[in-house]
């Protein structure tokens, strides 16, 4: 009998510890969760007001929403709340921005340390840089129900408006899981890329500790949305015409190659933008390489930064991007990562090229010790090469460092002489010797600690320095 009585204890509590949670913000006049078992909602920057607002979806209905202006955002903290939000959960929020022109962040992941995280540009949900959804119904100044759920197993992260799922990835790299920072922030700008917050108002927020299915995430809408099945039009306020960025309708111009005439197995479509600032890249050039570093297809992006190419199933796909006034950049996708991109869209960002400005080449790789360039240094060598061949006016300068191990004046000889050597795979390359000069500076110049190898390895580097381009 005793034995029965602990199995039933335990079973109990294992079923309290395994209980599925939800915490509830009304925005009623406060930023308090509805059944106190969660801390109210911070404030960031400045505290917003709380007014009357019709809620079209709850039959146009008047009803105490939270206005925020622009970076006046809110911060759940998850510290507070013990860990409710794990790697595991959903978020739906309904709310709306009064600016939808440009990038605007949703919710915030890294506690502005990160520019990855959920963000609405011009009605497309993206998951910033990792997935790129089709058009939504997301308009400036009108309410959307949005919901992001994600699975701690699987790792997939779901995005929705309006019950309806319009971004799916893989994320590999938790970039949707609160780093050690314990907070998830609301509708606040980072502090990597600016200008990317819009004034807007919330009405509801849910934090689930686990997944919503995709059927009740579509019951959650509908009952937000029992009178009025469609939202009223309204035209936004516009001094030219919208940009037509949606990538299911990109046409590719003229100059790119056609796609096959028959059903493709896979088609790939998605936007370069500059890095700096999110715009789309003019014109891009995206190159399709095997493993061997050999061309297999070559197209010419639209003005607006789109191109859309055809692939077989189960293949790995290498990729080189380029465009005028832009450092090159190398992407690898596997067959999966390309099955998962062709879904939702990929983007690829380009570095402007700044004149005086330190570029690191991140993958060079040395023998250590020694000069001699290793294999895997040579997709950055490329790279560098490609730029030297397409901007044949360009002169750089590159910049040797080592870490701190060893004599000071060896790793200053050891410096240069690996700026030789890549200087020398340049020349190998066709490109003239006089655009090309070096520097060695040893580890006086380290940009990371050198007390840890994990960090130390960062100072082991090659930078080049564009003296003149044009």
């Amino acid at each position: 009998m005793n034995r029965l009585l602990w199995c039933l204890f335990f079973w109990v509590i294992s079923q309290g510890t395994y209980a599925q949670r939800v915490g509830v913000y009304q925005f009623e006049k406060n930023l308090e969760e509805e059944s106190g078992q969660l801390p109210p909602l911070k404030v960031l920057k400045e505290t917003g007001i709380f007014q009357e607002d019709v809620l079209p979806e709850l039959k146009n209905a008047k009803r105490s929403v939270y206005v925020f202006e622009k970076n006046y955002g809110l911060q759940f903290d998850n510290r507070a709340a013990n860990g409710f939000l794990r790697d595991s959960y959903t978020i739906e929020i309904y709310f709306k921005f009064s600016a939808l022109d440009s990038w605007k962040r949703v919710i915030d992941f890294k506690n502005r340390k990160s520019d990855h995280g959920c963000y609405i540009y011009d009605g497309k949900l993206n998951f910033y840089n990792f997935a790129l959804g089709t058009r939504a119904p997301v308009r400036a100044n009108e309410y959307t129900h949005y919901v992001i759920s994600r699975n701690g197993k699987t790792k997939q992260l779901k995005m929705y408006v309006d019950g309806e799922s319009k971004v799916e990835f893989t994320d590999q790299n938790n970039e949707g899981v609160i780093d050690e920072d314990g907070v998830l922030n609301f509708f606040h700008d980072d502090l990597i890329v600016k200008e990317e917050a819009s004034a807007g108002a919330v009405a509801i927020i849910k934090i689930f500790d686990y997944v919503v299915e995709p059927t009740e995430v579509k019951k959650s809408y509908l009952k937000l949305n029992e009178s009025v099945l469609k939202k009223p039009t309204v035209q936004p306020v516009a001094t030219s015409p919208l940009p037509a960025t949606t990538l299911p309708q990109a046409k590719t111009p003229p100059s790119a190659n056609d796609l096959p005439s028959k059903e493709p197995s896979l088609v790939l479509s998605g936007q370069v933008q500059n890095e700096t600032t999110r715009k789309p890249v003019k014109q891009p050039t995206v190159v399709v390489l095997d493993k061997n570093n050999i061309e297999k297809q070559r197209l010419k992006g639209t003005d607006d930064g789109l191109f859309k190419i055809a692939f077989e199933v189960g293949q790995d796909v290498y990729f080189m991007v380029e465009a005028d006034g832009f450092f090159p950049t190398s992407i690898h996708y596997t067959a999966k990562e390309l099955t998962e991109k062709s879904k939702n869209g990929t983007i690829f960002t380009l570095k402007p090229v700044t004149i005086s400005e330190s570029i690191v080449l991140k993958n060079i790789r040395f023998v250590q010790g020694m000069p001699e360039l290793l294999p895997e240094s040579e997709e950055d060598l490329n790279r560098l090469w490609m730029f030297m061949r397409d901007n044949p006016a360009a002169e750089i300068e590159l910049h040797g460092h080592t870490d701190n191990l060893g004599d000071f004046d060896l790793n200053l000889a050891l410096s240069r002489q690996r700026v030789e050597s890549v200087k020398a795979f340049l020349v190998s390359k066709g490109i003239a010797s006089q655009r090309i000069s070096g520097r060695g500076f040893g580890s006086t110049r380290p940009i990371a600690n050198n007390n840890r190898e994990e960090t130390r390895q960062l100072n082991r580097r090659v930078e080049f320095v564009i003296k003149k381009l044009k």
